[in-house]
């Protein structure tokens, strides 16, 4: 489900004239790098090593305003956002909201622990995006996932 709704996020942005940030800035890239948010400083502390141990560069952050100043500071480094869809009390949807508005970044998955939640659901379903049931399977999902929302070519170890 998560490879089919990737195609299905990028066809939407597409049809808007909306490019993907990491095809336009028009470099070559041997590193993706992403972004990772969640309230959870040992879930980021475990996706960090384990993304960087399979060759992507990751920036971490454990509220919407520490994502937003990453933004400003990296944004035109960063290639993907995986963002939990509660922050705290904040809300991961309104966290793409403004990486879209303020950013125009669409690059952006969503990690749930409250896949159960018909709102969850619900919202989920309506931005037609990726996203990934907590607690995360890194090895058979992510990184598979990763691979392909990158393309064949992608040279990781």
């Amino acid at each position: 489900m998560v490879l089919d709704m990737v195609r299905i996020g990028r066809s939407l942005h597409e049809e808007k004239g909306e490019s993907s940030r990491r095809i336009s800035r028009g470099r070559l890239m041997t590193k993706r790098s992403i972004a990772v948010v969640d309230d959870d400083r040992t879930v980021l502390a475990i996706i960090h090593a384990f993304l960087t141990q399979c060759g992507y560069e990751i920036f971490t952050a454990n509220s919407i305003a520490g994502c937003v100043d990453l933004f400003r500071d990296h944004g035109d480094e960063i290639d993907l956002a995986m963002i939990d869809v509660k922050i705290g009390r904040e809300s991961g949807f309104d966290l793409a909201d403004i990486l879209e508005q303020d950013f125009k970044f669409y690059d952006h998955v969503f990690m749930t622990a409250f896949f159960w939640e018909e709102r969850t659901l619900e919202k989920l379903l309506e931005r037609g995006k990726p996203y990934f049931e907590k607690p995360l399977k890194l090895e058979e999902e992510v990184l598979p996932f990763l691979k392909e929302y990158f393309g064949k070519d992608e040279t990781l170890s």
